[in-house]
Protein backbone atom coordinates (compact mmCIF):
# COMPACT_ATOMS: atom_id res chain seq x y z
CA UNK A 1 0.00 0.00 0.00
CA UNK A 2 1.33 3.15 -0.84
CA UNK A 3 1.04 6.31 1.16
CA UNK A 4 0.34 8.89 -1.38
CA UNK A 5 0.57 12.25 1.69
CA UNK A 6 4.21 10.64 1.79
CA UNK A 7 4.95 10.65 -1.64
CA UNK A 8 3.14 14.24 -2.00
CA UNK A 9 6.13 15.29 0.55
CA UNK A 10 8.56 13.62 -1.15
CA UNK A 11 7.71 15.21 -4.45
CA UNK A 12 7.28 18.54 -2.85
CA UNK A 13 10.65 18.00 -1.46
CA UNK A 14 12.81 19.16 -4.29
CA UNK A 15 11.35 22.93 -3.23
CA UNK A 16 14.86 24.78 -2.99
CA UNK A 17 17.14 22.43 -3.21
CA UNK A 18 19.86 21.77 -5.96
CA UNK A 19 20.23 18.86 -8.70
CA UNK A 20 21.24 15.77 -7.84
CA UNK A 21 22.35 14.68 -11.71
CA UNK A 22 24.46 17.55 -12.23
CA UNK A 23 25.11 17.33 -16.03
CA UNK A 24 27.39 19.81 -17.23
CA UNK A 25 24.72 22.64 -18.43
CA UNK A 26 22.92 22.21 -14.80
CA UNK A 27 21.07 25.16 -14.50
CA UNK A 28 18.89 25.07 -10.72
CA UNK A 29 18.51 28.71 -11.18
CA UNK A 30 19.59 31.30 -8.34
CA UNK A 31 17.73 30.03 -5.29
CA UNK A 32 17.36 26.05 -6.71
CA UNK A 33 14.13 27.54 -8.29
CA UNK A 34 14.32 25.38 -11.28
CA UNK A 35 14.32 21.95 -9.72
CA UNK A 36 11.50 19.24 -9.49
CA UNK A 37 11.41 15.68 -8.67
CA UNK A 38 11.80 13.71 -11.61
CA UNK A 39 10.72 10.40 -11.68
CA UNK A 40 12.62 7.41 -12.85
CA UNK A 41 11.37 6.59 -16.23
CA UNK A 42 10.26 3.18 -17.10
CA UNK A 43 7.13 2.73 -15.13
CA UNK A 44 5.13 3.54 -18.13
CA UNK A 45 3.54 6.89 -19.48
CA UNK A 46 2.05 8.69 -16.55
CA UNK A 47 2.89 5.87 -13.90
CA UNK A 48 5.74 6.57 -11.09
CA UNK A 49 8.26 4.17 -10.36
CA UNK A 50 7.46 3.14 -6.70
CA UNK A 51 10.05 1.01 -5.07
CA UNK A 52 8.80 -2.57 -2.76
CA UNK A 53 8.22 0.40 0.43
CA UNK A 54 5.90 2.44 -1.43
CA UNK A 55 8.72 5.25 -1.98
CA UNK A 56 8.93 6.97 -5.38
CA UNK A 57 12.07 6.63 -7.49
CA UNK A 58 13.30 9.29 -8.53
CA UNK A 59 16.03 12.50 -8.15
CA UNK A 60 16.21 15.84 -7.86
CA UNK A 61 16.55 17.99 -11.04
CA UNK A 62 16.65 21.22 -12.66
CA UNK A 63 15.26 22.01 -15.94
CA UNK A 64 18.16 21.36 -18.11
CA UNK A 65 18.75 17.47 -16.56
CA UNK A 66 15.21 16.89 -16.59
CA UNK A 67 14.56 17.22 -20.45
CA UNK A 68 17.81 15.54 -20.89
CA UNK A 69 16.92 13.03 -18.60
CA UNK A 70 13.36 12.96 -20.47
CA UNK A 71 15.11 12.63 -24.49
CA UNK A 72 14.73 16.41 -25.16
CA UNK A 73 18.27 16.35 -26.10
CA UNK A 74 20.98 13.78 -27.39
CA UNK A 75 23.89 14.93 -26.88
CA UNK A 76 24.97 12.16 -24.23
CA UNK A 77 24.57 8.70 -24.38
CA UNK A 78 21.56 6.74 -22.42
CA UNK A 79 24.03 4.14 -20.89
CA UNK A 80 25.72 7.75 -19.22
CA UNK A 81 22.40 9.20 -18.23
CA UNK A 82 21.10 6.07 -16.63
CA UNK A 83 24.52 6.15 -14.29
CA UNK A 84 24.26 9.64 -14.08
CA UNK A 85 20.47 8.73 -12.91
CA UNK A 86 21.18 6.43 -10.41
CA UNK A 87 24.09 8.05 -8.63
CA UNK A 88 21.26 11.08 -8.41
CA UNK A 89 18.52 8.40 -6.98
CA UNK A 90 21.00 7.73 -4.24
CA UNK A 91 22.15 11.03 -3.27
CA UNK A 92 18.50 11.86 -3.49
CA UNK A 93 17.22 9.01 -1.02
CA UNK A 94 19.88 10.05 0.95
CA UNK A 95 18.67 13.50 1.07
CA UNK A 96 15.13 12.08 1.72
CA UNK A 97 16.29 10.04 4.50
CA UNK A 98 17.73 13.02 6.59
CA UNK A 99 14.46 14.55 6.29
CA UNK A 100 12.24 11.89 7.60
CA UNK A 101 10.69 11.39 4.22
CA UNK A 102 12.03 8.09 3.27
CA UNK A 103 10.37 4.95 4.70
CA UNK A 104 11.42 1.06 4.94
CA UNK A 105 9.41 -1.61 5.49
CA UNK A 106 10.33 -3.18 9.49
CA UNK A 107 10.55 -6.68 8.93
CA UNK A 108 10.55 -8.86 12.28
CA UNK A 109 13.29 -11.71 12.31
CA UNK A 110 11.18 -15.14 13.93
Amino acid sequence: MFNNKMNKAQRESARGEPCTMRLDKCNSGVDNETVVFAHKNGAGMGLKSVDEDGNEVGFYACHYCHAVYDGQHSQYGRHFLNQMVEFAIQETRQKLKVKGLWHEKITSEE
